[in-house]
């Protein structure tokens, strides 16, 4: 039995009419016409009293809610067939202050891995942790410094904020400095950092307020102003870099951890597999233990 004849039984049925069916059905009236046809002798009974209106018989009424039944199973066959094949798309917001390289290299990894196709979008801490909570993105990267205890979000790592400095800057001839000695001292300041707040307070209540030569929210501009000499800067320890060496200041004890979330209702099989691979990868922040952290140029 050929569906196209179920659609025109139902396009007939529907509009009472084998002119407007016809139509409907983007075909011609003999076409129609023989294809319902066609579907009397398969069932072998008529189906429409053709008169002025095309009503139907009885084995037409008791054929009708079959014939519905059959459309929306193949319409839902259908769906679901092209749904499996499908590529998912995953919304992907990563926050600015996370290691990006790193970040962008288990996206690549997780999705060979399961086939997806992915949309990545970036912003600050704040906003990608709001696009998180709101459910406006399927997974996101983000640090804080604020607790978050939620069924749909996982720690990766947490990671304490170091001084960096060029290897040939006074301040890598010590481990550890207090905010007085820091005191004029050119600073790069890191306008996207999450703990940029606290820093200044804990620096005002010393009495010091640092020199800035440099304000940008660009991690890639700001790292090379440090490495470069033109002044120190406070960063995650994941942010380090050839290049640069990191400190302590005494007075300065702040650190961040950074999640992994991802939306309530997303597929489980799938943030399983991102969840797994994001807390097997690889990420600079997990260095273990307080030691000084140098690299070669």
């Amino acid at each position: 039995m050929n569906l196209s004849f179920i659609r025109y039984f139902l396009a007939v049925a529907e509009t009472a009419s084998f002119t407007t069916a016809a139509e409907r059905c983007h075909v011609t009236q003999p076409t129609l016409s023989a294809g319902i046809a066609r579907l009397e002798e398969e069932i072998g009974a008529r189906l429409f009293d053709r008169g002025r209106r095309a009503a139907l018989t009885a084995a037409g009424h008791r054929l009708l809610p079959h014939a519905r039944a059959m459309v929306e199973a193949w319409q839902l066959a259908r769906t679901e067939s092209r749904s499996t094949h499908r590529t998912r798309l995953l919304r992907v917001a990563i926050a600015s202050t996370p290691p990006v390289p790193a970040a962008l290299a288990w996206l690549a990894s997780a999705q060979q891995r399961a086939g997806f196709e992915v949309e990545v979008s970036e912003g600050t801490a704040d906003a990608v942790t709001d696009r998180w909570r709101r459910g406006r993105c399927d997974v996101a990267l983000f640090p804080t410094r604020k607790p978050i205890d939620a069924a749909n979000a996982t720690s990766l790592w947490r990671e304490p904020y170091v001084l960096a400095a060029a290897t040939d800057h006074r301040v890598a001839t010590r481990d550890r400095w207090s905010v007085k000695e820091l005191a004029d001292t050119p600073f790069v300041l890191r306008a996207a950092c999450e703990a940029q707040d606290d820093a200044q307070r804990l620096f005002a209540a010393e009495g010091v307020r640092p020199r800035v030569v440099l304000s940008s929210a660009d991690e890639e501009r700001c790292a090379a102003a440090v490495a470069a000499g033109l002044g120190v800067s406070l960063m995650p320890r994941s942010l380090l870099r050839p290049g640069l060496i990191s400190a302590e200041i005494r007075e300065v004890a702040l650190d961040r951890r950074v999640f992994l979330g991802w939306r309530a209702d997303a597929d489980n099989d799938l943030v399983q597999m991102l969840r797994d691979s994001a807390l097997a990868h690889s990420w600079p922040g997990q260095r273990i233990g307080n030691a000084r952290l140098a690299f070669a140029r």
